[in-house]
């Protein structure tokens, strides 16, 4: 019984991180087209979901997404709860998994999100829904400071990435009984340049907040895809965008091979 258990979660684990890898590729990738201009763009999550629909086998693709996500949503959820990582318990883990367990809420959307796609339906993009319910805070009283205190906590989780990046924080998580050193560094490589390009997005995303709540504009706040296109309209923002969809394509192909090496105590 405890075996099944462990091949269960084992297996959450790795599919959710293999779904998560292909999504955020697929974004990577279309901001990466936009900012050579080769036709793409810049697309969040959602719009990296409806992409595939178009792909070879568009329709698998999106049902495996569907059901990854779903499997990276209750993961997340299992991290926040029963800590398969064993992570110390410090007030910075107690705060990540706090952190997981919202995440793992967003992912449910995001599983939902897929499946509507494939069913034919319309779905909000995440810039569409930031802006709803930015401008349903602007509405309540004290709202523009609220809407800047959102700005603050994610230039805050911004910083953070750049800090996780260059203290390497997040290679816990590797199961090093089966790599060897080189493959350990370039993971590590891998994992820094991905989440150095999130600093860059939770910041420029910080920044569009904080104008939304300075000119009292939900529509200045946005997601991802905003987040990136804010980022093109920047001085030298094509070289920006680039660096940044490139970073955000490597940390998809760091979520697909962490699918194989990553470590769960216990499991």
């Amino acid at each position: 019984m405890v075996r099944n258990k462990q091949t269960v979660i084992k297996i959450i684990a790795r599919i959710g991180f293999l779904a998560k890898g292909l999504v955020y590729f697929m974004v990577g990738l279309l901001a990466l087209q936009a900012s050579i201009g080769m036709g793409g763009k810049t697309a969040g999550t959602k719009q990296a979901l409806q992409e595939f629909i178009y792909q070879p086998f568009g329709s698998i693709l999106l049902i495996g997404c569907t059901v990854g996500l779903f499997a990276h949503a209750i993961w997340k959820i299992v991290q926040s709860l029963l800590d398969p990582e064993d992570r110390a318990e410090t007030k910075e883990v107690i705060f990540i998994r706090i952190a997981d367990f919202f995440t793992g809420g967003l992912y449910l959307s995001f599983s939902y999100a897929a499946w509507q796609i494939f069913q034919g339906l319309n779905t909000r993009s995440s810039s569409q829904s930031t802006e709803v319910w930015v401008g349903q805070i602007l509405e309540l009283p004290y709202g523009k400071w609220l809407v800047m205190f959102c700005a603050i906590l994610i230039s805050i989780t911004g910083l953070y990435q750049f800090y996780s990046a260059y203290v390497s924080n997040f290679d816990y998580s590797f199961d090093t009984r089966h790599m060897s050193q080189k493959k350990q560094v370039t993971l590590r490589k891998l994992g820094q340049i991905g989440i150095s390009a999130w600093g860059i997005v939770y910041c420029m995303t910080a920044i569009l907040f904080y104008q939304a709540a300075l000119t009292y504009n939900p529509e200045e706040a946005g997601g991802l895809d905003e987040a990136l296109n804010a980022l093109r309209s920047q001085p030298f923002g094509a070289w920006i965008l680039g660096i940044t969809a490139a970073g955000l394509l490597i940390y998809g192909i760091y979520l697909l091979i962490l699918s194989y090496y990553h470590k769960i105590y216990g499991y």
